[in-house]
């Protein structure tokens, strides 16, 4: 085979090699981390450390710089930082300390996410996208002074509560810096609600959501709940738990691309943090060695 030749299969070939490597940043939410146990911002780096993750999300801004400092001083980074906008508070929707994070991140890759609220404005209404739209922006662009992005993360019954109503904000704020977050048990959720299969949905939404998608979150998850009344057991478990396929979830988006962070959401997971951690890790590595080898 002559040199010109291979060049050009190898020139080919790489990029779909590339696409069938999960080698994305792999971090905990802080719900998988914080509680009377790891109740320091030591003790949660030690357990990131302990189980081989990338770094964490930060909930709100209480012990910020510690926490910042204490990742920093470790090699591990703060991928993302959990903040509320609250529509019913129009005067001060957010955290006034917000344009100190963004100083504090400044060229870290810190993306905070902001969770849309407000008990005057019904879950994907449309018609209060005139009130969230400009505290958005002003969010943004204040973001854009310090070069960090920000991100929309949908939460059942909250404003912005499934990808959709995500895609549909951001497009309206159109800045370049605010994206979204695709989170896994809140997409179930919402979907079963909806009486929609998610396993048909998905696909598509993941395709659609890739051009301001940011960020997804992971877990292990059943398809439907199996208790109405308590559905976050079926729909947030440990990574490889459940009978929904979170691999191919995975794979759908970075067969898409998508080379961005991914968050393990870990709320009310009943077991020791360090037991949940190492579990969902190894689910985590045999994804990657499945991924991989599937070249």
């Amino acid at each position: 085979m002559s040199l010109i030749r291979m060049l050009f299969l190898f020139l080919i070939i790489s990029p779909l090699c590339a696409q069938e490597q999960l080698d994305n940043p792999f971090f905990v939410f802080n719900n998988g981390l914080k509680d009377a146990q790891y109740d320091s911002p030591e003790a949660q780096v030690q357990l990131l450390l302990d189980n081989g993750y990338d770094g964490m999300e930060k909930e709100g801004l209480e012990n910020f710089e510690e926490v910042l400092n204490e990742l920093h001083e470790n090699d591990l980074k703060l991928f993302t930082i959990y903040i509320n906008v609250n529509l019913d508070n129009p005067e001060q929707p957010y955290d006034p300390r917000l344009e100190e994070v963004f100083q504090k991140i400044q060229g870290t890759g810190a993306m905070p996410w902001l969770y849309v609220t407000g008990k005057q404005h019904p879950s994907s209404s449309p018609e209060y996208d005139q009130i969230a739209i400009p505290i958005l922006q002003q969010i943004a662009d204040m973001a854009q002074q310090y070069g960090t992005k920000v991100m929309l993360y949908p939460h059942m019954y909250y404003w912005v509560e499934c990808i959709e109503d995500a895609m549909r904000v951001a497009a309206k704020v159109d800045r370049p810096n605010l994206g979204y977050t695709f989170n896994l048990c809140h997409f179930l959720a919402h979907k079963n609600r909806e009486g929609v299969d998610p396993v048909q949905a998905y696909p598509l939404l993941a395709k659609q959501s890739m051009p301001r998608l940011f960020a997804i979150s992971v877990n292990g998850a059943d398809i439907h709940a199996s208790d109405p009344d308590n559905i976050w057991q079926s729909y947030i478990q440990p990574l490889g738990e459940g009978n929904f396929d979170t691999y191919q979830f995975v794979k759908t988006f970075v067969d898409l691309g998508f080379n961005g962070p991914v968050g393990l959401q870990c709320y009310n997971i009943k077991e020791d943090k360090a037991v949940h951690l190492q579990k969902s890790m190894q689910s985590w590595r045999k994804y990657q060695q499945r991924m991989s080898s599937s070249r």
